[in-house]
């Protein structure tokens, strides 16, 4: 999932993501080194003649030729119903002499993407979020010219690389050698996920510390599990309903659940995790706790809505999620529907605990990759490109023409609390109405950083799980090293792999097989099964990517 943010508008919209990455949350921030509280610059605010954000006024200088340019931006998934007389693409076309021309496309649907363009269409703004190596590969998009990028577009490369090393951006921007993606990434892609805890059962069965330590831990979910947290007198929690996060990062594991991570060591060679010995460690661990009945057993078939319902009716105690599903801004955030239930509850935020070696660290963040933000298509003329530029650059360094677009109107789509954080109301958090008012990502797609998320959209109340969250040692979930090109094997094998990985470590955690016997044969199976294909390819592109 790209886990992009989106304020209560879904992980993977825009302040994120996964799918869960999705792409997540994702699915971006700004603040002092990506533009906040300064001009924009010449290419995107024209000229000192030029009307300030939101004026109807004529466009003189380097918009004075008026462009037909065709969008296809980030839309609410599922939501392609767009009203084309909506009020921010109308301030765009006004400031930037454009007409828009919305194209209907769901850019989260890669059965609909696929068809759109082998039906031979395009547009000239191409924002994608699913796989777009194809597009890259059949010649569907144009390139970029790096120079012109960050000529036109320096708030924007500013906003990332005060994110990510510049070194990392420069690599993984391109795609075989060539830049056809404009980069992009927010702070959501590069957060770990955080596990909450039941502050209140802690203090019910006597524990006055949160735990630190991998045994300090499995202490806290035996009591959780045996001392009747609830005080309902009966038997009826668990510890946890999977509790893979923070138990992966103190094996030295990424990965916020069952997954594959193909790690470079100190001297470069690269190999998967799941064949190392951390890996059998941690299953071991897992199957013991299993057997212990301290993780609810129904956690290894469960999917998130009865993973959450369980969560809801206070079953177990431990959650590991994005921090964004704890913000009080989020609907349906697991926080109120605790609260809900119970008023006396009290959530609490773990930092991850330290295992046999010392290591700790959270997953659910990707590697930085740079192939997440808009194309061109493949006939759109320099002019129109530019155009475009001098559109996204302006979003980027304005944050007051920002915030318009993406939230609408103050005191419609926003208010200010007393700390100047933004408030949104109810109305404004359904996909229908972000739909009909063209705001949310659609337009306002924009690297945005930490800095700038957390002085504008988190409340007081929401601080403690992201602070924790950036604070985290990152394990990451699919790689740790930096490579400038594509992983064909991964490509064809990942599938097969993860699906030789899912299956063992099911059946291990559940207690089904002796994993010291398995073992061996699991290792032969996952390489066998294209491992040692992808082993080998990231080898080269590690190689190639880090020649002196």
């Amino acid at each position: 999932m790209e886990q992009v943010k989106q304020i209560a508008w879904g992980k993977t919209a825009k302040w994120i993501a996964v799918a869960a990455v999705t792409t997540t949350i994702v699915s971006g921030c700004s603040g002092k080194d990506s533009g906040e509280g300064a001009k924009a610059s010449p290419s995107a605010s024209a000229s000192s003649s030029s009307p300030a954000a939101g004026s109807a006024s004529p466009v003189a200088g380097p918009y004075a030729k008026h462009l037909d340019i065709s969008w296809i931006g980030h839309n609410q998934i599922g939501k392609t119903n767009f009203n084309n007389d909506n009020k921010i693409k109308k301030l765009i076309e006004e400031k930037f002499n454009v007409t828009l021309t919305m194209v209907p496309l769901d850019v989260h649907n890669k059965e609909q993407v696929n068809l759109f363009f082998a039906d031979g269409k395009t547009a000239d703004h191409i924002r994608l979020n699913v796989d777009s190596t194809f597009v890259m590969e059949q010649g569907l998009v144009r390139e970029v010219p790096e120079d012109k990028l960050r000529k036109l577009m320096p708030s924007w490369m500013k906003s990332i690389e005060s994110m990510v090393d510049p070194k990392i951006v420069s690599s993984t921007m391109k795609y075989k050698g060539k830049l056809y993606a404009v980069p992009f990434i927010n702070y959501a892609a590069l957060q770990p996920w955080v596990m909450g805890i039941r502050k209140d059962w802690l203090d019910n069965v006597g524990i006055t510390k949160l735990p630190e330590t991998m045994d300090e831990f499995h202490e806290v979910l035996k009591r959780f599990t045996f001392n009747d947290p609830d005080q309902n007198g009966k038997k009826d929690t668990f510890g946890s309903h999977g509790l893979q996060l923070y138990l992966r990062g103190a094996y030295g594991l990424g990965g916020s659940a069952v997954g594959v991570q193909y790690y470079a060591d100190s001297a470069g060679k690269v190999n998967a995790s799941v064949l190392g010995d951390n890996y059998k460690d941690y299953l071991k661990t897992l199957q013991s706790w299993y057997k212990e009945g301290l993780i609810d057993p129904e956690s290894i078939t469960d999917l998130r809505p009865q993973q959450r319902a369980k969560w809801a009716d206070g079953k177990f105690g431990v959650l590991a999620d994005h921090p964004w599903w704890y913000a009080s801004t989020t609907a349906t955030n697991v926080t109120q529907m605790v609260t809900d239930k119970n008023p006396k509850a009290k959530i609490d935020f773990l930092k991850p605990f330290t295992g046999p070696t010392g290591d700790k660290g959270a997953g659910g963040a990707a590697y930085p990759s740079m192939q997440r933000g808009f194309f061109f298509g493949k006939n759109t003329s320099d002019e129109k490109m530019e155009r475009i530029m001098a559109i996204k650059e302006y979003m980027s360094a304005d944050d007051k023409f920002y915030i318009r677009a993406y939230f609408g109107e103050e005191g419609k789509g926003y208010t200010l609390d007393k700390d100047g954080v933004i408030q949104v109301p109810a109305d404004y958090l359904n996909v229908d109405k972000i739909t009909q008012e063209g705001i949310g990502q659609y337009f306002a797609l924009r690297p945005d950083n930490w800095d700038f998320y957390k002085k504008n959209n988190v409340l007081k109340i929401d601080a403690p799980a992201y602070d924790v969250a950036m604070a985290s040692p990152k394990k990451y979930n699919d790689i740790n090293f930096t490579v400038a090109g594509t992983n064909d094997s991964l490509l064809k094998y990942g599938t097969a792999v993860n699906t030789v990985v899912t299956e063992f470590e099911t059946n291990a955690s559940s207690g089904k097989i002796d994993i010291d016997k398995e073992w061996e044969g699991f290792k032969k199976k996952f390489l066998d099964a294209g491992g040692q294909s992808i082993i080998a390819d990231y080898q080269k592109l590690y190689d190639e990517s880090n020649k002196k």
